[in-house]
């Protein structure tokens, strides 16, 4: 199993610190998740040491000036290389908490380990990291998270993650923290709805891919949203397979249906796929909104090809701007240089969950049990620091649909994302899209 410890200034060693470059695709959180999923705020969070004498303090994972920490990311296996960002992002919240001062005077170490992917060596490396590197807690920007999630639940050590599988929404997992959730069991939201009704939306459909066995399940939920705006579903279904579906034909079924709203529970190069297939059959569709396809990735390699599509995102990226995201670029710029651009999204995400968890130390006190932990992160709403688009109550909206979103659409020539701002939001806030949740 790869490992590092940190060293005394917490950062990993040479040549560990080295990461892998390139932009990790969007597609292989898709697969499993929206990823968009995506975590926590910006403003480092300070507070030095009270003068005299510290009290003693008998947490796992502290000491009279540290307290230490797990990372656990797949550094090695199938999704190695799309995850490969997520420890700069960590690396990054880290380092510039400490610039800060620490959690309440006391400097932040951690040590990290790879899962591969797999879920018994989850298991391994959150036993490792409990037993003999006596951490505190961890955070986990891992596909495979469940692997650990039992032996993690049952000794009541707090993890904050990525919510890429089911069992993150699962009320039993009280220790668990996420900000968004794919998979859940609650009501849709009419965020979907109010959405593609400002944009002149009247009559849907949703495609789905026959080769995922989550997509039915989101797009139903987005269907759900887009009805109780008083947009129907279009009799007929919409199934995209890359191998065998007829572009053209596709199109020409939407056109027919009579759908200018269309739901692409889709990811990567598939949603270029139908966007070529809705332009060829000339489909009057006024929306395309698919819950993954914020990836500039894409942009790079099919332009022009996705213009006019929308992304669901559920924070707030870079091209929405502002002084969050500010304080990001220079938290990487100083602390993960080695990663470029210093924007891609699983950085990001990461970055957000690891303050996620920081936040928890800095409302649970100067020498909290990890059950107290755990009951202030679960009282506390957070918005990280305007890294979100909106906040999350993190006891209400546990295992739910997000309530907010960021709409991001490609514009005309195929070159960027722009944001889609809400004609009814605050004006401090423009492209924030905060909706309500539906009745079951």
């Amino acid at each position: 199993m790869s490992e590092s410890d940190p060293d005394s200034s917490g950062e990993l060693p040479s040549p560990r610190r080295r990461r892998r470059p390139g932009h990790p695709r969007r597609a292989a959180l898709a697969a499993a998740a929206v990823v968009t999923a995506l975590a926590a705020g910006c403003a480092a969070p300070g507070g030095g040491a009270s003068g005299g004498a510290r009290a003693a303090c008998g947490t796992p994972g502290y000491t009279d000036d540290e307290i230490r920490l797990g990372f656990v990311y797949p550094d090695s296996g199938a999704v190695a290389a799309p995850l490969a960002a997520s420890m700069s992002g960590f690396i990054a919240r880290i380092g510039q908490a400490n610039a800060a001062g620490g959690i309440h005077g006391r400097k932040l170490v951690y040590s990290w380990r790879d899962d591969a992917s797999e879920s018994g060596q989850n298991l391994e490396a959150a036993r490792d990291l409990v037993e003999r590197q006596k951490v505190f807690g961890l955070v986990e920007a891992s596909v495979s998270a469940s692997g650990g999630a039992d032996y993690l639940r049952e000794h009541g050590i707090p993890v904050a993650g990525i919510a890429a599988e089911s069992f993150w929404a699962d009320p039993r997992y009280r220790n668990m923290f996420a900000y968004t959730y794919l998979f859940t069991n609650g009501p849709s939201v009419s965020t979907f709805g109010d959405y593609a009704k400002t944009q002149g939306g009247t009559r849907a459909a949703v495609i789905q891919s026959d080769v995922t066995s989550t997509g039915g399940d989101i797009g139903s939920r987005m269907s759900v949203s887009l009805a109780a705006a008083g947009i129907p579903t279009v009799p007929g279904r919409f199934v995209y397979n890359p191998s065998v579906t007829n572009l053209a034909q596709l199109g020409q079924q939407l056109k027919q249906a009579g759908a200018d709203v269309v739901i692409a529970v889709l990811a990567g190069s598939n949603l270029a796929d139908v966007m070529r297939g809705i332009r060829e059959a000339g489909a009057p569709v006024k929306v395309v909104l698919a819950p993954s396809g914020y990836d500039k990735a894409l942009i790079d390699q099919y332009g022009q090809t996705l213009s006019g599509l929308t992304a669901a995102v559920t924070y707030a990226p870079a091209e929405v701007g502002g002084q969050a995201h500010q304080v990001y670029l220079d938290a990487m710029a100083e602390y993960a240089p080695e990663l470029r651009p210093p924007d891609q999204e699983l950085a990001f995400v990461t970055y957000i969950i690891t303050d996620l968890f920081l936040t928890g130390l800095e409302k649970a006190g100067d020498c909290p049990t990890r059950a107290q932990f755990i009951d202030a992160l679960r009282a506390t709403k957070y918005d990280a620091d305007g890294l979100l688009p909106g906040p999350v109550d993190m006891t209400k909206d546990f295992g739910q649909m997000a309530l907010c979103y960021t709409f991001m659409r490609v514009n005309a020539t195929g070159t960027g994302y722009d944001p889609v701002p809400d004609p009814n939001a605050d004006p401090a806030t423009p492209n924030r899209w905060c909706g309500h949740r539906l009745e079951q």
